[in-house]
């Protein structure tokens, strides 16, 4: 079950991190940094914004696997692919940001108050965009989402 607490933090992104397989016991969040608990190993602490990073690292690493198709009937949809696990998602792409079917996306707004999953991030580098941030902010400024072919 998906929480608050482990959608950044959690076991997994501890162990890629820090390129280990120990147990993850237990993550305690505290201001600047999360102290892991491993079992059997000594605990150590990790920087929030370190966790913050590899969230957002780890999702555009997934998202480089993907096929983005960019719908002809509505150019702000976009239909991404993941050829390997055979399914796919929409992902619309408004001045306020991208929305996705998947359950990542609606976690992070559900916890996150905002969000972008690998979908989003596979339909930011399609447009062109390196961050969510630069997306916006591109928008925000006059930019439009540009027809793409292909």
């Amino acid at each position: 079950m998906v929480t608050s607490l482990n959608l950044v933090y959690s076991a997994a992104a501890v162990r890629r991190m820090l390129a280990t397989t120990f147990p993850v016991v237990r993550i305690e969040k505290w201001w600047k940094v999360c102290l892991v608990v491993f079992k059997g190993r000594r605990a150590c602490f990790m920087s929030r914004q370190a966790f913050l990073k590899h969230f957002v690292e780890w999702r555009k690493a997934q998202a480089r696997a993907l096929q983005v198709t960019q719908q002809l009937q509505a150019p702000n949809k976009f239909t991404v692919r993941n050829e390997t696990k055979n399914y796919s998602y929409i992902v619309q792409a408004t001045p306020s940001g991208l929305f996705c079917e998947c359950e990542d996306y609606h976690n992070q707004l559900q916890f996150l108050s905002k969000g972008c999953c690998k979908h989003g991030y596979s339909v930011l580098s399609y447009l062109g965009f390196s961050s969510l941030q630069h997306y916006l902010a591109a928008l925000g400024s006059g930019g439009y989402l540009r027809s793409q072919t292909g």
